[in-house]
């Protein structure tokens, strides 16, 4: 018996010591997997900053300061009369405003990608390359609705970047922030791609950001997002804070954006961008329980532009875009940057919901014209109020049944809709004694009102109750 409780006692501590061991080998192996995996992050990164920092440049503005404008418009009456004793005008050299930023070479021909408001305003713009050689950039063009500026610089031996597809980012991903500042040289972060698509932060007109938590600094701004295959991804853009430092979180423009304005800019000047012809407005909750629709998702359409694409497809007001050559529409701002996006002839399909159903459309998109909307636009942003035509199903979930109208979905504070005490809601039956039971009828009768006259408005309220308002608009150019 004691033999047997010995060799048991014995096999015991030898399964401890085998179990010991092992844990060890195991813990050793973990430690060792992790410093590999870690050592060849590493070198991934140390390999695709060696590959694009021939490619980043340094952007310095200046720009004229009061005093160097003064001094040189300044003409003494005395100048040609006495020429040889008056002490010489100083030409300001050091009083220059500067700025600066970076860029990223483009093509061999001396193209360079920065930021509009990099070099906004300069009067001078110097490139400094990876080697130390500085030039003189020219501004090839500029797009102030996406921030993205090209300039040209006339030198040889250029290493242009290598660009990947900003459509195939997956959130998760790593990204290198790349820039180059005087005095510090080559400028390195790393971050992760939180989120594709953002809008609506006020940072350009179109906004289709890529978000990252990528440290960036004002000397960043204009440069590259680089992926671990070395590729460039997004340009780094202005963070939407009043310091401009970094709190967190940073953006880029997509790179498949900011290619196809480049190419604009350099072969035309400008930027030409698609047309649909629709005025839109976010589906709010409220909105989304009066249509019935089963999310948020997409936006309503809430006047459509005659012989445009979107009447030739025959869109209506109070249609839901869901869907837009192909790809799911998010929201407003999602419709209107695949919109511009997109080639002009090109023929595109729509999926919109209309009473509950879908309906799949087809239109062709056309170049964005300034003088189709420019009028309409201005005013009724300065008006501040948003319309849309009263469908039967909304006559039906608001009480106005049996009416006819434009029904007020969106009000912005202190404005003249404001002041004037109109309200969400509210219906508009008549302009200038006249009646309007069109979204159409609506915009001609505003449009014939001359420019500084008070708008008479009969509006009905959801109590059935009548009232005339007089709005009073802004007499300032």
């Amino acid at each position: 018996m004691q033999v047997k409780l010995t060799n048991f006692r014995s096999l015991l501590r030898c399964s401890l010591y085998f179990v010991s061991i092992t844990s060890i080998v195991l813990i050793i192996n973990s430690f060792t997997y992790e410093s590999a995996a870690i050592g060849t992050l590493s070198e991934t990164f140390v390999s695709v900053t060696k590959d694009i920092k021939v490619s980043v440049v340094n952007i310095r503005t200046v720009k004229a300061s009061k005093q160097d404008m003064l001094n040189k418009e300044r003409r003494n009456p005395l100048k040609n009369i006495f020429p040889r004793n008056l002490p010489p005008v100083q030409s300001g050299k050091g009083l220059g405003i500067k700025g600066q930023g970076s860029g990223i070479i483009y093509d061999k021909k001396g193209h360079i990608i920065t930021n509009y408001h990099v070099i906004k305003d300069a009067d001078e713009i110097i490139a400094t390359l990876y080697d130390g050689r500085e030039f003189k950039a020219e501004l090839t063009g500029i797009d102030k609705k996406t921030n993205i500026a090209v300039l040209r610089i006339d030198a040889e031996n250029l290493t242009p970047a290598k660009f990947g597809n900003s459509d195939s980012l997956e959130l998760g991903e790593i990204v290198l922030a790349i820039g180059n500042l005087p005095g510090l040289g080559q400028t390195v972060t790393s971050g992760i791609i939180s989120t594709k698509g953002t809008s609506n932060i006020q940072i350009a007109g179109y906004e289709d950001f890529i978000q990252t938590d990528a440290t960036l600094n004002p000397g960043n701004y204009g440069g590259p997002l680089v992926n671990l295959h070395g590729e460039v991804v997004g340009i780094s853009t202005v963070i939407p804070t009043r310091t401009g430092g970094y709190f967190g979180i940073s953006f880029a423009i997509p790179i498949n954006t900011a290619k196809e304005v480049t190419e604009d800019l350099i072969a035309y000047g400008k930027v030409t961008r698609g047309w649909l012809g629709i005025t839109a407005q976010p589906i709010t909750p409220q909105l989304q329980e009066i249509l019935g629709l089963k999310n948020n998702l997409g936006t309503l359409i809430s006047n459509i532009e005659p012989s445009s694409p979107a009447a030739n497809a025959g869109i209506k007001s109070g249609d839901v875009v869901i869907e837009y050559d192909g790809k799911k529409v998010k929201d407003l701002f999602h419709l209107r940057n695949l919109v511009t996006r997109t080639e002009i002839n090109k023929e595109v399909k729509l999926i919109v919901i209309r009473h509950s159903k879908e309906l799949k459309l087809n239109t062709t998109i056309v170049e964005r014209s300034k003088a189709n909307t420019r009028n309409k636009k201005d005013l009724f942003k300065n008006l501040g109020l948003i319309v849309q035509n009263l469908t039967s199903e909304l006559a039906i979930n608001l009480g106005y049944e049996g009416e006819k109208g434009v029904i007020i979905t969106n009000i912005q504070k202190e404005t003249p809709a404001f002041k004037a005490g109109l309200k969400i809601r509210d219906l508009i039956v008549g302009i200038q004694h006249k009646a309007v039971t069109s979204i159409d009828e609506f915009y001609q009768a505003i449009l014939n009102i001359q420019h500084g006259d008070d708008i008479l408005m009969l509006v009905k309220r959801q109590n059935r109750t009548s009232k005339f308002i007089v709005l009073k608009q802004d007499k300032d150019d």
